[in-house]
């Protein structure tokens, strides 16, 4: 009867049922997962068990329940890719559940409308997210919401990428619905005092101009946690960044710097030339699609000579000429920090092309140069590409010989200590 039963595909009866009874912690996984929503509890009930009765429950269930109670990888993964196409939780920390409350809150916030909304509801569902959110990328902020609440609530926020834009504009382009206002800045610069976790910030295409950043700046000043400052795509000229000169101090922390498709002319490299010298943590500096010119670009490049942390250069589109050449003739031979070098898309002529190659043939660190869409002969460029990747191969070897030497002393401590033992 059984085997006709289970041939036709036919559902228990309860006479199988009694014959061939459900384990009882089956039976109560189901009943556990069927009231959750009014009975939310994973207490008392045994490891083994607990990812079985979250399997079973909907991914609807209010945040209020699941936020504190589930830690569960697999359901924040059903609950995330059942909401959103495109999950990426290399993103989030490799973690669903951080996934899932960062992407929540950037939601929230970039819909987020004070006319139709209360700051209750925005000040519930950050007291909600506060332990699980790491990261925000905000493309567009039209609440222009006090941004000192946001830092307060979310004490764990340690990178913020923030975009004053509009996502679906479609034909109702207003200019106005663009960038950060000064009331905005102001609001930031305040977080900034007080915030103790942010390390990277990154505000592109804010239309951010020296009036702002001289703002940003103001509340950069006293800290002490952002590494990396990203505000390419704005229009920072030279008072701007005299006012970011000024934080690479002594006693500065930035480790990369992005000032990309800016307005930056050669002030604005003296400038940096100058914060360069006395600079000792900037690792990475992009100037490209600036309007540095040969002067600004030779002030910069000067202030190279006597720095000893910058790994990372890139000067792309900034009409460098023969100047910036001859001042990479003078400061490479003496720079060993320097190992990526981007001079695409200037006016490097042939005998300034020749400076460069005669520079890098007494340089050893320079491990990558970008001399694309210049004016020099191909075989000079190509010959200036070679020394490079003579230098990344040599790199390459030393790496691996203190590898192999790390190996051989760990042997040896290890034959030692077996000799050890064996003689006791």
């Amino acid at each position: 009867f059984q085997s006709m039963s289970a041939a036709k595909g036919a559902k228990p009866t309860p006479l199988l049922e009694a014959v061939n009874p459900r384990p009882l912690a089956d039976l109560c996984i189901d009943v556990i997962a069927a009231n959750f929503a009014t009975r939310p509890t994973l207490r008392g009930i045994p490891t083994r068990f607990v990812e079985r009765v979250t399997s079973l429950l909907p991914t609807r269930l209010p945040l209020e329940i699941t936020g504190q109670l589930i830690d569960d990888e697999g359901y924040w993964q059903r609950c995330a890719t059942r909401r959103w196409e495109n999950c990426q939780i290399v993103d989030h920390g490799t973690s669903w559940k951080r996934l899932y409350f960062e992407r929540n809150l950037q939601e929230f916030l970039e819909s987020f409308d004070p006319a139709a909304q209360t700051n209750e509801e925005l000040l519930k569902l950050l007291a909600l997210s506060k332990d699980y959110v790491f990261s925000l990328r905000i493309q567009q902020f039209l609440s222009h919401l006090d941004l000192e609440m946001v830092f307060q609530n979310v004490p764990t926020l340690s990178n913020l990428e923030l975009s004053y834009g509009v996502l679906s504009i479609g034909m109702d382009y207003d200019r106005s619905l663009f960038g950060m206002k000064i009331a905005d800045v102001a609001s930031l610069a305040k977080a900034l005092r007080v915030t103790e976790t942010l390390s990277i910030m990154s505000l592109p295409s804010n239309q951010l101009d020296d009036n702002g950043v001289r703002i940003l700046a103001s509340g950069m000043s006293g800290n002490s946690t952002i590494t990396c400052l990203d505000l390419s795509h704005n229009k920072v000229a030279d008072r701007g960044v005299k006012a970011l000169a000024k934080l690479l101090s002594p006693t500065s922390v930035l480790v990369s710097l992005n000032l990309a498709d800016n307005h930056v002319h050669a002030d604005g490299g003296k400038y940096l030339g100058r914060a360069l010298k006395v600079n000792s943590s900037l690792q990475s500096l992009n100037m490209r699609l600036n309007r540095l010119g040969d002067e600004g670009g030779h002030f910069l490049i000067e202030g190279c000579r006597q720095n000893a942390t910058l790994a990372q250069l890139n000067l792309s589109c900034n009409a460098c000429e023969a100047e910036v050449a001859q001042a990479l003739y003078a400061m490479l031979p003496k720079n060993a920090s320097l190992t990526s070098l981007d001079l695409s898309g200037n006016a490097l002529d042939e005998q300034a092309a020749r400076l460069v190659r005669a520079a890098l043939e007494s340089n050893s660190t320079l491990r990558h140069v970008d001399m694309r869409l210049n004016h020099a002969e191909p075989e000079t460029v190509a010959a200036i590409d070679e020394l490079a990747k003579r230098n990344e191969l040599a790199h390459v070897r030393a790496l691996r010989r203190a590898l192999d030497g790390g190996r051989a002393d760990t042997s040896r401590v290890g034959t030692a200590a077996s000799a050890a033992v064996g003689g006791s």
